[in-house]
């Protein structure tokens, strides 16, 4: 009696994976025969021109030329058209040769109009031509992020898992991560009640005390959808969900959230325990939600402080050690300096830190020689931010 119960068990086992086309054997033989899935979003057209100079009388390189012209043209359109739909980033051709530098392939379907040679000797060639929002976003995401100099990022989320795969996206696109484990402070804040009542203030506050110019919050959980019992063995059924909400510390704005949510459809995607289905789901529901919304955030970030343009542009200045009066004079003074268009304050803090944002041509290495010729001593720098002190007697300009 127990063989044939047995038997009958493993018989219905049997037949349900063999009935199920989606079982891990299947799933991976299916994956490797599948074709590439086609790139989703939605499409660009542009009509662009190319031209280039016959020269001794080769026409087919000088051809090749016009067609490389009108595809860089193209692509220069197309970016300009995706960033007006996605956020308002001035001066984006600052980081257009990062762009370029790996724009094979982004441009397709061109559809060739007209070509001819005008009377000075140059191919002409107009064509209409496709590009897909999804690929720009994932090649203009992370050259703004490059340009950006590392920006400075929180994440906070309750749940272990979740909060490193949200960390892995935003490490692997060029954030610098700031731990909150580290941030004594933030042991004072209650979390919880922040996230009920979508009241980040002091989670903000604390974030920019640690110069994060962006914080990442939510929520992320798991459950038991369902479960079953077959040889002594107990499959999980394992919901899992993630919500990101990424803000500004500066100025309390959302400028991106998420939510993804998944559960097992599937025999093969049941676990053996809860914390294996939950550490699977949690991490693939982090991973997609932070995926989603890093460029966002970066294209944000190249709004902020007051300065407008493309970081890169701006050097972001922290002096400490100087009072209002000499740090009004130093606003003013570098204001009027050669080659800076703007100096915006980001604030002026415990009457002796100041933080202000210079748009101009200067590198942060030129600004940081500036300022130690004028007797400040510089304490830190990075690729866009100069860290010092006043000195005694510091000397303006």
């Amino acid at each position: 009696m127990k063989i044939n119960i047995k038997f009958s068990a493993f018989l219905c086992i049997a037949l349900i994976l063999a009935g199920n086309p989606d079982t891990a054997e299947s799933a991976k033989r299916r994956k490797k025969s599948a074709p590439a899935p086609q790139e989703s979003g939605k499409m660009i057209t542009v009509s662009a021109q190319g031209a280039a100079f016959i020269s001794d009388g080769r026409k087919a390189e000088a051809r090749e030329a016009a067609r490389r012209e009108l595809i860089r043209n193209a692509l220069d359109m197309a970016v300009g058209t995706f960033v007006e739909s996605v956020t308002r980033i001035e001066n984006y051709k600052a980081v257009s040769d990062k762009i370029f530098a790996q724009s094979k392939g982004l441009v397709r379907n061109i559809t060739i109009k007209n070509e001819w040679v005008d009377d000075a000797g140059q191919y002409h060639m107009a064509a209409e031509c496709v590009v897909a929002e999804k690929s720009l976003d994932n090649i203009l995401g992370p050259a703004v992020i490059d340009a950006l100099g590392n920006p400075r990022i929180m994440i906070m989320l309750e749940q272990g898992t979740a909060q490193s795969a949200v960390q892995k996206v935003f490490e692997k696109a060029g954030f610098t991560i700031i731990n909150p484990s580290q941030a004594q402070v933030l042991k004072n804040i209650d979390l919880e009640a922040a996230r009920a009542t979508g009241d980040y203030t002091a989670v903000r506050d604390a974030a920019r005390n640690f110069r994060a110019d962006v914080i990442i919050v939510g929520s992320s959980g798991a459950s038991v959808s369902s479960k079953q019992r077959i040889l002594g063995q107990t499959l999980y059924a394992v919901a899992s969900s993630v919500r990101l909400e990424a803000v500004l510390t500066d100025t309390a704005q959302t400028v991106g959230s998420e939510e993804f949510s998944w559960r097992p459809r599937k025999a093969a995607e049941c676990s053996l325990s809860f914390g294996e289905g939950a550490a699977r789901g949690l991490s693939s529901c982090g991973t997609r939600a932070a995926t989603s919304i890093v460029n966002k955030v970066a294209y944000a970030l190249t709004g902020t402080g007051g300065a407008g343009g493309l970081p890169g542009l701006t050097v972001k200045v922290i002096i400490r050690d100087i009072d209002f009066n000499t740090a009004r004079a130093l606003k003013n003074e570098l204001s009027l300096m050669p080659g800076v268009s703007g100096v915006y304050q980001r604030r002026y803090v415990n009457g002796s830190e100041l933080e202000i944002d210079i748009v101009s041509d200067k590198t942060a290495d030129d600004i940081a020689g500036i300022l130690a010729d004028r007797n400040y001593e510089i304490t830190d720098m990075s690729k866009s931010v100069v860290e010092g002190r006043r000195k005694s007697k510091s000397v303006l300009f």
